[in-house]
């Protein structure tokens, strides 16, 4: 049977009338509640309509959940929804900064260190060829090296280790360098347990790099992506594929 519930003016919705037993258990229906089926001559009490139908039936009275139980209950849940607190667009987007300019700082003293006017004018002429421009990067670095200049090589070696640290502190604590120190992480959108290295490193990040990087869908995609921020859970493409959630860090 489909009951149809009320509480005050507001419509609570259409139940059977396992549900609504079991509603009442948890505390999630009140004895107060209003109720009406087909073949009910008007709306009723909930609780008493219930014990109506258990008397007529044989069945067990559906004895309500005590209100300190309910009040617990409600606590508990209401924790929980504090511990998932999702993270806002400022957040997200200072954490995005900071991961995008601790990677991007390296890499443009490393290209400061390589430019010179004789391999600027080589890169220019071979910019058709990306074969030769990589072979002349090569022939670059080699230069530097006998020349004893460390720049390249010291920056490389710490592009390395920001990648390293991004790795496990996504996959052991679901944060990237940024997003500690923003204190927001991510977390399984279906119950915001740890997310692990498949969901944060291999389907948000490394995934998406690879499809990010291709010319014309990349650019379009990553727009898209952006844009989903502003869906109400504020999950972008890739925490849809991954089946993640970005949300504040409590303690």
């Amino acid at each position: 049977m489909k009951y149809h519930l009320a509480r005050g003016e507001d419509q609570l919705g259409t139940f059977n009338d396992l549900d609504v037993s079991a509603g009442l258990r948890d505390g999630r229906f009140l004895p107060t509640d209003l109720c009406w089926a087909e073949g009910m001559k008007e709306w009723q009490a909930l609780g008493a309509h219930m014990k109506e139908v258990a008397v007529e039936t044989g069945m067990d009275v559906v004895e309500p959940e005590p209100p300190a139980i309910s009040a617990l209950r409600e606590e508990v849940r209401q924790d929980h929804a504090r511990d998932h607190e999702l993270a806002s667009l400022g957040q997200r987007l200072a954490a995005k900064l900071i991961d995008w300019a601790m990677l991007l700082a390296p890499l443009f003293v490393m290209l400061m260190a390589l430019m010179d006017a004789g391999f600027e004018a080589e890169i220019r002429a071979l910019q058709n060829d990306p074969t030769a421009m990589m072979d002349a990067l090569q022939r670059q670095i080699d230069k530097m090296q006998t020349m004893g200049n460390t720049t390249v090589l010291a920056m490389s070696w710490l592009v390395v280790i920001l990648v390293l640290a991004n790795v496990i502190l996504l996959s052991i604590r679901g944060q990237s360098i940024g997003k500690l120190l923003t204190g927001i992480q991510i977390v399984r959108s279906g119950d915001g347990s740890k997310a692990g290295f498949i969901k944060t490193v291999l389907l948000r990040w490394f995934l998406f790099a690879i499809v990010e990087s291709i010319r014309f869908i990349g650019p379009v995609l990553m727009f898209g992506n952006i844009l989903l921020i502003f869906r109400k859970d504020r999950r972008c493409m890739h925490d849809l594929v991954a089946d993640t959630m970005v949300t504040k860090k409590n303690g």
